[in-house]
């Protein structure tokens, strides 16, 4: 078994200050080769000035006063310039040791300029015409440019340059990678399941760089889709939780009506048959529930056809006949048009029925009653669900489809659901391309339904899945 190499990764922070450190040693390197070469040179040239101008001062003065003058001259530069006299076939009162050429040349010439290397030493040697014949000639050891104090000194200033560019390079550093850290604590806070975290922004944040603006920018879409996104999953499930309790219910009720004896031996068939419908309802929901989980849907998906929508309602009616019946009321469908066709996704429409008579039948009392009546028109059909309950108040109409709006304003007045029943409806009947509206009564209410007979903007004529 292979174990995996586990590479410690490095922070930006750190490659940052890497990086400036190694151009400040790249870059002091270089000027402290280019620098050398020019000090040392620069160096040269002042020295060969410097003994020129001593060698032509001792040139002019008398020759008597010579040796003394050459010697005040020796004694001022600390040694370093060796002051004697040639041009006349010899060499005298010069303690450096030249070479045995250059000795010759000085003993023959009187104008000499030169720089002679010899071994590891740098010899300038100045020699100009003195009053009275002869020369006078001046030499200093330049090797001591090369010396380790020198260069000690520009390796001294080498450290200061990198210890001020480390310096540099982690200030350099952390400006820099501030905003990327937090960016990057942002996306932190979005894996871990915050959202709203970040408003998207076209302007530079801070004076940040258009790069970091950029993934800021994006990370904050990001954070609008995902809360787009888990809000309308989550809207999803609760609107497919409430959806199953309608099916059980009915199921429920028949269960209870056959426990108790309240259905005749001739009706057996018809309750079994209603049950096998409403357990088919069941299994459509789990579909909706598995297509979430394989297309990452976040709404209920849609399959048009030719519904025929007397027959619907009626279906549903004769569904919750047996819940009414457990609670001492009635579901009919009254009178209306018995032709009635339109395009529509049947298991949605029904969902929006079953809906509006759920609600109904919660709030009638025993001895009441719930109305379904289908009209048709020219260019609609209208469904519409009555009840003889306590009705809502005229100000609470506008609200009716607000999740959790009629629950909070009645919980204390009469039974409540959970606040999802209404929202559901009028979510399913806006995506069915139709409208939906609360109509006060004299006693009661009534909620009604109208679907356009032709499709058109916003109808189911094409499935619509979000994901």
């Amino acid at each position: 078994m292979t174990v995996p190499t586990v590479t410690r990764q490095r922070s930006l922070t750190g490659r940052i200050v890497l990086t400036t450190v190694a151009v400040a040693v790249v870059a002091a390197l270089a000027v402290a080769v280019v620098g050398f070469q020019l000090v040392r040179q620069e160096s040269i040239a002042q020295t060969a000035l410097v003994l020129r101008t001593s060698a032509q001062a001792v040139a002019v003065t008398p020759v008597s006063e010579r040796p003394a003058f050459a010697d005040r001259i020796e004694r001022r530069s600390r040694g370093r310039v060796d002051v004697g006299f040639g041009g006349t076939g010899t060499v005298t009162g010069i303690g450096t040791r030249l070479p045995s050429g250059l000795e010759a040349r000085l003993a023959s010439d009187t104008r000499v300029a030169v720089r002679q290397v010899s071994g590891w030493r740098t010899l300038l040697v100045q020699a100009v015409p003195a009053r009275g014949g002869g020369s006078v000639i001046a030499v200093e050891d330049v090797s001591v440019l090369h010396a380790d104090a020198v260069l000690g000194r520009f390796a001294a200033a080498l450290g200061i340059g990198l210890l001020v560019a480390v310096g540099l390079g982690v200030v350099v550093a952390r400006v820099v990678t501030r905003p990327l850290r937090s960016v990057a604590a942002t996306a932190a806070r979005l894996a871990g399941g915050e959202r709203g975290v970040l408003p998207v922004c076209s302007a530079s944040v801070d004076g940040t760089v258009r790069e970091v603006d950029d993934v800021r920018n994006a990370l904050a879409v990001l954070d609008a889709e995902l809360a787009r996104s888990e809000s309308a999953q989550r809207e999803f499930l609760l609107s497919i939780s409430h959806e199953f309790r309608t099916p059980l219910a009915a199921v429920r009720g028949y269960a209870d009506a056959l426990a108790d004896g309240l259905v005749p031996p001739a009706d057996i068939p018809r309750v079994a048959g209603v049950v096998r419908v409403e357990t088919e309802r069941l299994d459509a929901f789990v579909g909706d529930l598995l297509a979430l989980a394989r297309t990452e849907a976040d709404d209920f998906p849609l399959h048009p056809e030719p519904v025929d929508v007397p027959l619907l309602v009626s279906a549903s009616v004769l569904a919750w006949q047996g819940r009414a019946a457990t609670v001492g009321a009635s579901v009919v469908v009254g009178p209306g048009t018995r032709d009635a066709r339109v395009v529509t996704d049947p298991q949605r429409l029904r969902q929006v029925v079953d809906g509006l008579v759920e609600n109904a039948l919660r709030v009638v009392d025993p001895g009441g009653h719930v109305v379904v009546h289908v009209t048709a028109s020219s260019t609609a059909i209208t469904i519409s669900v009555e009840d003889d309950g306590p009705g809502i108040d005229p100000g609470d109409l506008h609200r009716a489809f607000v999740r959790g709006a009629l629950r909070d304003r009645y919980r204390q007045e009469r039974p409540v659901g959970t606040g999802l029943g209404l929202s559901i409806a009028a979510r399913l009947v806006e995506r069915l391309g139709g409208t939906i509206q609360a109509v006060p009564r004299t006693r009661g209410t009534a909620f009604r339904v109208e679907l356009p007979t032709e499709p058109r903007h916003g109808s189911p004529d094409t499935t619509r899945t979000r994901a």
